[in-house]
């Protein structure tokens, strides 16, 4: 039986490879919450706690997709506290796809990352030519073609760009050399389904 009364906003932590806590990715849409004033936190939420995060997370991303997407894209200047520099908003391949315009006018002055590389279908010019920061690899993806020889090579380019490139799974299956070696920068602690972003 689910608990209603439950905050929904479940975070999940990002790492780097040596363990060290570099942020944290909201498991739910952000833009449900009621904002309690301009921070980015959601003080009422008992799981993100301060005590639990650092006073200052590197990274704090937010899903958006659906109707959050369409409103966010509609009045994005009510949305200045995403600003930060910290702040990175997420979206899926499909919507990049959907909002291409909107999203690239956006991003002058928000950031993204990119939480679904390659559905299928993919043109690789869509994310090539779209400034995001960040892109996350699923568990799925990531198992499907680490050990072929384009792999390195795709990570590569990401990071040329400057974007970072992290792992989203439950738990990490190689050592973190043989991840760094990869040209992952990281990888989020997986606490809830497969997709982070359904549409």
């Amino acid at each position: 039986m689910e608990n209603r009364s439950y905050n929904p906003y479940v975070t999940e932590r990002i790492r780097r490879f040596d363990g060290a806590l570099a942020g944290v990715c909201y498991s739910a849409p952000f833009m449900h919450c009621k904002q309690e004033s301009t921070t980015t936190l959601n003080g009422c939420n008992i799981i993100s706690l301060h005590n639990q995060l650092p006073d200052a997370p590197e990274l704090i991303i937010i899903p958006l997709t659906g109707n959050n997407l369409l409103r966010f894209l509609q009045a994005p200047d009510n949305y200045s506290c995403l600003q930060n520099e910290n702040v990175q908003l997420a979206i899926n391949y499909a919507d990049l796809v959907q909002q291409d315009s909107a999203l690239r006018q956006a991003a002058e002055r928000f950031s993204f990352w990119l939480y679904d590389l390659a559905p299928p279908g993919t043109c690789w010019k869509n994310i090539s030519t779209f400034p995001f920061r960040g892109i996350v690899l699923t568990d799925e993806f990531f198992n499907d073609n680490y050990l072929k020889f384009s792999f390195p090579f795709l990570l590569e380019s990401c990071r040329e760009r400057e974007a970072e490139v992290i792992l989203r799974t439950q738990q990490l299956t190689l050592t973190a050399e043989h991840y760094a070696q990869l040209n992952l920068s990281g990888w989020q602690q997986q606490r809830t389904s497969s997709m982070l972003l359904e549409g």
